[in-house]
């Protein structure tokens, strides 16, 4: 595996039979006897700070249906990707936006807290149909949005970017948001986000310094924006987390990372998170999904869709790349962990972007 390439074995991944098994007992313990279980999958690609399951439920009465369990990580795991995991939070944020917009948000049927049944906590929601934009290979150089013409890959980059100008009509104003509050680490939103990056960090770090990481703590102290208004932020907001029916949202994923904060984290970490994709792709000097998710023209989608101005979206793209480069030191050490890499000789190369982060920073420390 080389530094620039986000792929890791999943050492943990369930068996297909056993956890046939189990579930099936859960569903006719806790939801209705006589029920069969079958189909159990997990999604390609999937298991990077939990895993999922898509699997099939058929009644006593004959009907079937598609539900995913989402489980929280394993105790067991090496190097987890986070601190703690709130599927409840999870659980919240979906029945909230659900609830109070039109974005495209499983439903939840059932949390299940008693770690016995799967060995861990775990979601149960129903299964909605669609395509994803590929990770592996990256979107950006194959797949069905690659393919796609000009036309719905604008489609899908306007769909994608209302998203956020739905989701971010929630506000504490608005609705009860204090669930995502936390104070421990400031006062208002932003401040939050720079300081559990902070602690996120130092857990993350196990004692070891990553001082490029460092230096980026450093360039956003010095150029920090003010504080803007706060909305719901789904916090994993890329396209890689949505499904798609004829290149139109039809389910967003993964809120995990959900949170509240400023409308520009949520919009930068859209477009820093193709541009690490876009830029993996140059390395690997292949074609490339080109004028796609760039910065000037999101802005302009968000503006058309929400009437909002974003502001300072540079400085939140150096944000983003910050608090995915400290995923990327748990991700890496775990490869390294499970013996798919060898231990960087340079604490940087933990950051699987090294190249791309460097230059945003050098570009604030020169001014």
């Amino acid at each position: 595996m080389t530094a620039e390439e986000p792929i890791m074995s999943t050492p943990w991944r369930s068996d297909p039979v056993a956890m046939t098994e189990r579930l099936e007992s859960w569903w006719t313990a806790q939801i209705a006897p006589g029920a069969t279980v079958s189909d159990v999958t997990a999604p390609d690609g999937s298991g990077m700070s939990s895993e999922t399951l898509l699997f099939a439920v058929e009644s006593d009465d004959g009907t079937t249906e598609r539900y995913v369990a989402r489980l929280a990580p394993l105790a067991s795991q090496q190097f987890p990707v986070f601190p703690e995991y709130d599927l409840d939070l999870q659980r919240r944020v979906m029945q909230t936006v659900a609830e109070h917009t039109d974005v495209p948000v499983p439903v939840v049927v059932a949390h299940e807290t008693d770690p016995g049944w799967l060995s861990s906590p775990f979601l149960l929601m129903r299964r909605i149909d669609g395509v994803v934009p590929s990770d592996i290979p990256p979107y950006t150089m194959a797949g069905w949005l690659f393919d796609g013409t000009p036309e719905q890959q604008r489609t899908l980059e306007r769909e994608a970017v209302r998203v956020l100008a739905r989701l971010h009509a929630l506000t504490p104003a608005t609705n009860d948001l204090a669930f995502l509050d936390r104070p421990k680490f400031g006062v208002g939103a932003l401040e939050q986000h720079l300081e559990y990056q902070r602690w996120y960090y130092d857990w993350a770090r196990e004692g070891q310094s990553v001082p490029l990481i460092e230096r980026t703590f450093a360039a956003l102290d010095r150029t920090r924006p003010p504080e803007g208004p706060t909305v719901l932020n789904w916090g994993d907001s890329r396209i890689g987390n949505m499904m798609f029916r004829d290149f139109v949202p039809s389910a967003v994923l993964d809120w995990e990372m959900a949170a509240l904060g400023p409308a520009e984290v949520d919009v930068a970490w859209m477009v820093f998170m193709h541009r690490f994709f876009e830029n993996m792709t140059h390395r690997f000097e292949m074609p490339c999904l080109d004028d796609f998710l760039q910065r000037e023209r999101v802005a302009e989608i968000y503006r058309e869709e929400s009437g909002r101005e974003l502001h300072d979206l540079e400085w939140y793209e150096m944000f983003a790349a910050l608090r995915f480069a400290i995923v990327s030191i748990r991700t890496t050490w775990r490869t390294v962990a499970y013996g798919d890499a060898e231990a960087p000789d340079d604490l940087d190369d933990v950051i699987m972007f090294r190249p791309l982060l460097e230059e945003m920073v050098e570009r604030v420390e020169a001014s």
